[in-house]
């Protein structure tokens, strides 16, 4: 569920001056300031309908992902009315909601384009409110059909079992070795806290959650209440069942133990092993339940970490109620927040002989999550032209760089992003305002892919903004403590000293798992409402002595639940996957 590669860095530059893109290609700063080669769309691709130059724009909708857009309906941003205008269309976006979204699925009304999730897969098909595409794509969808080995993997493995072409895999292509050697300039997922607050307390060593918490409750007895009055707390989370799961309560004790979510109740590790981690009593769920425990006992935990959902959450983020952080891309407003105090902004603490979270790619797409188009569709040929741009190289420059010869051009036959965007874009309302990388959840092709018109990836971020970005005062203080020249660039460097474990995960096992049989997915969905209402119990126990009553109460009843079942399922079929994928 983390965004592959740091797309929280993408998402974050758009909202924020905290970071920037991660993978990519040859910036080349010096020759930025070239003037343009070509204007915005002077050149024809394959990826534009020709047609839709003399039409009408045709209104179509999009279910949009789990980290929502700021506002909902027409985008006003540069790069959503620039594809607009080449496709011939106007695109109301749809932030995800799961409780509006099984009211649609129960009406039959959905939007004509649906970013879907692996939950929703089977009655999408089953159903019958979604299209087969096979057809969609031989007509109107030529660079989708490029992805031969993907489309066969979703026809025989992500179609409930009807062998036919449902959903479309997202971000294709990337492989482990690509992204190995990439610098970022930041990472920005895992143990997140207030670099000022740090500094305040003289750097206390951090060598493992529980002294995380030390640290939280140093900061929150110095900081209790934000400049509003509002009680400050040192942790908290959120509900949302559909799409993010239990994740928010696990994802940092995953991450620094080396692990990132997985299929069903699994969690995978970079070398494509998995477990069971609500079997698992030593691992990285059930550590997570002890720190939350441990968390709510010093005072720390916000207690409506169980009942909100991920907008007030985020809320609470840019209110400056919470000193930590999961994760960068939900840490946008609050280092907004930040912008004026030279010395503040959120950072991930990279404790040593722990790990850290690069990205995760697949060559046959983003596991748990695809597109679709629903059948109640009155323009399903032009929503797969909109799908279909998302996989063209056009269409994803557009999306990854912007406007060729507005933010981006070529130099020396090079793509590089323009000297004028990149200042432009250090305003927070500015680079919102142009929306480059503002799109990184729908796109079709990895950023890390090769556009094969250039031979050049379409991220241009890494180098040219590492080269050229005007760091914060924190920025450049939290990289000289860490032995860097700047945020990525110290991680880099405690990972070379085998200080720190960089994790890139390849999750293609995961799409060739395959839906499971009923029973099964009755077990775990049963499985999953279950823990909603078990997990409060364990982590708000009353002593340690209680804690472990609760736990052992859980584990029991997931048990009688058929957790052993459904392992057996899974410890069965997640071999033959891995088998799959590497013929």
């Amino acid at each position: 569920m983390i965004r592959k590669k740091a797309t929280w860095l993408f998402v974050s530059l758009i909202m924020v001056l905290v970071v920037a893109g991660c993978s990519g290609s040859n910036g080349n700063k010096g020759g930025n300031n070239a003037s343009p080669s070509a204007s915005a769309g002077s050149s024809a691709s394959q990826g534009t309908p020709e047609a839709s130059q003399n039409t009408e724009p045709v209104k179509l909708t999009f279910y949009y992902g789990n980290v929502p857009l700021k506002n909902e309906g027409r985008q006003t941003d540069e790069v959503m009315q620039e594809l607009e205008k080449r496709l011939g269309v106007e695109i109301e976006f749809i932030n995800q909601n799961a409780d509006r979204f099984k009211l649609m699925m129960a009406s039959r009304e959905l939007p004509d384009i649906i970013f879907s999730f692996e939950e929703d897969y089977k009655q999408l098909i089953e159903g019958d409110l979604i299209l087969p595409l096979d057809d969609l794509v031989q007509s109107k969808g030529p660079d989708i059909a490029k992805n031969t080995e993907a489309l066969d993997y979703y026809r025989k493995y992500v179609s409930a079992d009807t062998g036919k072409l449902y959903l479309l895999p997202m971000q294709v292509g990337a492989t482990k070795e690509m992204v190995a050697k990439v610098p970022f300039t930041d990472y920005g997922a895992g143990y997140l806290t207030r670099w000022d607050y740090y500094k305040e307390l003289g750097f206390p060593p951090i060598t493992s959650p529980d002294d995380f918490l030390d640290v939280l409750k140093a900061m929150q007895e110095k900081h209790p209440t934000t400049a509003d009055g509002k009680k400050v707390y040192g942790v908290s989370s959120f509900v949302e069942k559909a799409g993010w799961g239990l994740y928010p309560f696990y994802v940092q004790m995953a991450l620094s133990q080396g692990y990132m979510d997985g299929p069903g109740n699994y969690m995978i590790d970079a070398d494509s092993n998995f477990y069971n981690f609500l079997a698992q009593e030593d691992g990285a769920f059930w550590d997570s339940m002890k720190f939350f425990f441990k968390a709510n006992q010093m005072g720390l935990l916000d207690p409506e970490s169980f009942i909100q959902n991920l907008d007030q959450y985020q809320n609470k983020q840019t209110n400056l109620q919470v000193l930590s952080g999961i994760g960068a891309w939900w840490q946008a407003g609050a280092n907004e927040a930040l912008a004026t105090i030279p010395d503040a902004g959120f950072v991930t603490i990279p404790m040593e002989n722990h790990s850290i979270y690069k990205t995760n790619v697949s060559v046959i797409g983003k596991a748990g999550r695809a597109f679709a188009i629903a059948k109640n569709s009155k323009n399903p040929e032009k929503a797969m032209e909109v799908l279909n741009y998302l996989y063209s190289n056009e269409g994803m420059n557009l999306l990854t760089r912007g406007i060729q010869g507005k933010q981006w051009d070529k130099v020396d036959n090079k793509p590089v992003f323009l000297e004028s965007f990149i200042k432009a874009r250090e305003n927070i309302e500015e680079a919102e305002r142009i929306g480059v990388t503002k799109y990184a959840y729908i796109y079709g092709l990895s950023d890390y892919t090769v556009n094969s018109d250039e031979g050049v990836a379409f991220d241009l971020n890494s180098e040219s903004l590492i080269q050229s970005i005007e760091w914060k005062e924190y920025q450049l203080d939290y990289a000289k403590h860490y032995g860097g020249d700047y945020p990525g660039d110290a991680i880099e460097k405690m990972a070379e000293q085998g200080k720190v474990d960089l994790m890139v995960f390849d999750t293609s096992g995961s799409v060739a798992l395959g839906t499971p049989p009923d029973d099964i997915k009755r077990i775990d969905d049963s499985i999953k409402d279950y823990m909603w209402k078990a997990m409060p119990k364990v982590i708000l126990a009353k002593s340690e002595a209680d804690y472990e009553t609760q736990k052992k109460n859980v584990i029991d009843e997931l048990y009688k639940m058929g957790l052993d079942k459904s392992k057996a399922y899974w410890d069965e079929m997640w071999p033959q996957s891995i088998a799959r994928v590497k013929q």
